[in-house]
């Protein structure tokens, strides 16, 4: 059989120990491998899945649903193509399948068919983007990703035309050889003359293609770009939001950094289709808009799309994208601060702090549980003899005088007094003008002026 030879390029060890040999059983040869993080895979031609550990150990033995026909990894993930018929179809496209592995503990993360070929063409290339989405390129030049959904609701992903590199060819004879997708580009090396791979005697130059889905012109009006980003950025926001989750799980991110991330990149991608949006609105292509407002990620961008309606005199989107915010980000319910609320909870804590206390059922009782302090209460001990001893407690009058005048005393000392109120200034003049000017005249009484009258 086939020999594995794993060459580590570090290690914490003995230099002597980093590299390891394993020799496969009699009739077993390796058709294809790949490595990861910690992880190294191969398969052979018994259909069989072979992983070990970057350290030499081996791991799980897993049987492939058909014959193999390439295997790629990055990071923690590897995905496995197979045939899934010997045959292929009418026009001769081929009928393969996918498996996405996790290379650290061998559990499948995805599966399913690879109909991203098209029609009478064949498989040349595959791998992964820099956030772990499949990606594969057929013979005609299309290049497509694997794109699963950001949800609970399914596990199966869709694949996505993400470039066509036919129209990008100046020559018939031309071919993009690709290197990897990074970054929203095609890295790869251009071969003219009908070269279908680089001379691996002299370095390859590479060159970057960037990434646009061919997407439908449409004739009413100009929104192709616009429509075109808007999709793809969704698209990548989505497999971004996988990824982290996985970063998370494995402890090599902090939520909180991965969660603010994501929300900076929610709102990059929420300008391109405010763009778009601003390009139907002007157009008054209401309907459009409404659509496009499901994309938003934002309760800011509802609020800018409503204000951008609302100057185009656009009152009944306006009242719709209200609607669909209000559904998408339901309003905070404040009821902690209503008056009614707060008073309910202050009555029922002081009905639970009274609850112990005697109930007063007269005012004269009221008045003397106030004023008399409980020693007052106690009646005067007295003697054999019938006098008072000298424990005995003053008179219940004055006892009950000197309370008042301490309420009194409290009262006065409790009233309140403004300190921004401002003071009452006098005028000096005032003495001056309340002296009589000139002595009062002498004025009889009517008494004395009236005559006597008989």
């Amino acid at each position: 059989g086939s020999s594995v030879y794993f060459h580590r390029f570090d290690t914490f060890g003995k230099t002597s120990d980093k590299d390891w040999v394993y020799a496969l059983p009699d009739g077993e040869r390796v058709l294809g491998c790949a490595t990861g993080s910690g992880w190294c895979g191969v398969m052979t031609s018994r259909r069989l899945l072979r992983l070990f550990t970057v350290g030499g150990i081996q791991g799980p033995i897993i049987w492939l649903p058909g014959e193999p026909v390439t295997i790629v990894g990055r990071d923690r993930f590897m995905a496995v193509i197979y045939h899934r018929s010997m045959s292929p179809m009418q026009d001769g496209t081929q009928l393969l399948g996918y498996s996405i592995i996790d290379g650290v503990n061998g559990t499948t993360v995805a599966t399913g068919d690879v109909s991203a070929l098209s029609p009478g063409a064949s498989l040349t290339w595959a791998g992964f983007t820099e956030t772990c989405a499949l990606t594969v390129m057929d013979s005609d030049g299309m290049l497509s990703l694997l794109a699963r959904p950001n949800n609970e609701l399914s596990s199966v992903g869709n694949w996505v035309p993400f470039l066509d590199t036919v129209g990008l060819k100046k020559s018939i004879s031309d071919n993009f050889w690709p290197v990897e997708v990074n970054g929203g580009r095609l890295v790869c090396v251009l071969l003219r003359g009908g070269k279908e791979h680089p001379d691996a005697a002299r370095r390859p130059v590479t060159t970057t293609l960037k990434l646009r889905m061919p997407m439908a012109t449409c004739l009413s009006m100009k929104s192709g770009v616009e429509e075109e980003a808007s999709v793809r950025a969704n698209i990548a926001l989505d497999q971004r939001k996988l990824y982290d989750d996985v970063l998370v799980s494995e402890g090599k991110a902090d939520s909180e950094d991965i969660e603010e991330e994501y929300d900076m990149m929610c709102r990059q991608v929420d300008k391109i289709t405010l763009k778009l949006f601003n390009t139907f609105i002007t157009a008054r292509k209401v309907e459009r808009a409404l659509d496009l407002a499901n994309r938003f990620h934002t309760e800011k961008t509802y609020d800018i799309a409503i204000m951008a309606a609302d100057r185009m005199n656009l009152g009944r989107l306006c009242e719709k994208l209200e609607d669909m915010k209000n559904q998408k980000f339901p309003p905070i319910d404040e009821g902690f601060g209503d008056e009614d609320s707060y008073d309910s909870g202050m009555d029922e804590r002081r009905s639970d702090r009274f609850d112990d206390e005697p109930k007063i059922t007269s005012r004269q009782q009221l008045v003397e549980m106030q004023r008399i302090s409980p020693d007052a209460l106690h009646t005067p001990q007295k003697g054999r003899s019938g006098h008072s001893t000298d424990e005995e407690t003053p008179p219940a009058e004055s006892l009950k005088r000197k309370f008042d005048d301490d309420e009194a005393n409290n009262k006065s000392s409790r009233r309140r007094v403004n300190p921004f109120a401002k003071k009452r200034l006098e005028s000096p003049a005032k003495g001056i003008m309340k002296m009589p000017l000139s002595p009062a005249r002498p004025t009889l009484s009517k008494a004395k002026s009236r005559p006597n009258r008989r």
